[in-house]
């Protein structure tokens, strides 16, 4: 029987509820890109950054793609996107209900994807060159991705490959024009201009800091508590699908019988990450950019109503 089969009515009416919150926050993103075009708002931390990071970049001499600031806004808004979308697809799934085990592998990618964003952008008062150095950085893991994985699924002659490596040696040229000094192996290592790539669980840990400087209520500790489980419901791991497990004596058969139980208190729970993770990050990229406040207090209306004591 399929699991949706065996819920209330009023469960059904709760993961609904949910998953329409989760799309309203897909379409404050796309609302916030089409009304403000990643410009920044005057007299924002953005527009500082637009001054010192000119676009096109003067110091390169051969620009692949976006340069100085508009970089900037390109790679913050690629990671947004991508969380978006998984906001998305995460209320398909609780539409139909699809709760036992997919969830926490989107909500995982939310996560990520809002850590990377927030990690970019940093703190108030840095410097503009060490946000484009942490730009740089996630191009660079980025385009070294895409020439390894080509390799390996068609081969190194063929043209895919072969487009890869172009844009992975243009890149490189970029950042040693941008960043002299910079050095192939440095790059390896995550490392650019006194700036370190995270991994993934201490970029969720980095952005969860920021969090909790700012009045949020989760420790790193927990955060990483957090992150752990839903990489363990993500990969291969024996615990979390056996704690969702029950059990039951069949008299007819004489047997025990397992079924599985997602209470809607963990439902909701995990629901709650997804969307305090992607509300805070658009939160922080619409202050940096110094855009207006409407998109963002109509979304948290949208939240509080249907998880009255969400901000609190």
């Amino acid at each position: 029987m399929n699991y949706w089969q065996t819920m209330s009515p009023e469960y059904r009416a709760r993961l609904e509820d949910l998953a329409l919150t989760m799309l309203a926050c897909r379409d404050a993103f796309h609302e916030t890109a089409d009304t403000f075009h990643w410009e920044p708002g005057p007299g924002s931390p953005a527009a500082d950054d637009a001054k010192n990071l000119p676009t096109p970049d003067p110091l390169i001499s051969n620009p692949i793609g976006e340069t100085g600031h508009r970089l900037l806004a390109e790679v913050v808004q690629t990671f947004l996107l991508s969380a978006s979308g998984h906001l998305g697809g995460l209320a398909g799934l609780y539409m139909t209900g699809e709760i036992v085990f997919s969830p926490p592998v989107l909500i995982r990618s939310i996560l990520e994807n809002c850590a990377h964003a927030v990690w970019v952008l940093g703190e108030e008062g840095e410097p503009a060159e060490d946000r484009l150095a942490r730009c740089y950085l996630e191009e660079f893991i980025s385009a070294e991705q895409a020439r390894t994985n080509s390799k390996y699924m068609r081969g190194e002659g063929h043209e895919s490959h072969i487009e890869a490596d172009k844009a992975y040696q243009g890149l490189v040229e970029q950042i040693k024009d941008r960043f002299p000094g910079a050095s192939v192996r440095k790059l390896k290592e995550g490392l650019l201009l006194g700036q370190e790539l995270p991994g993934l669980n201490k970029s969720v840990k980095l952005m969860y800091s920021l969090a909790e400087a700012s009045g949020g209520t989760v420790t790193q500790d927990q955060a990483s508590g957090i992150y752990g489980f839903l990489s363990n419901m993500t990969h291969p791991t024996l615990y979390p699908a056996r704690q969702r497990r029950r059990w039951y004596a069949d008299p007819e058969h004489g047997h025990r019988v397992a079924y599985l139980d997602v209470r809607l208190g963990s439902v909701e729970s995990e629901a709650r990450v997804a969307l305090s993770t992607f509300y805070n990050a658009l939160t922080y990229v619409t202050s940096y950019f110094g855009w207006p406040s409407t998109i963002m207090e109509a979304l948290e209306a949208k939240i509080e109503a249907t998880i009255p004591n969400f901000f609190r």
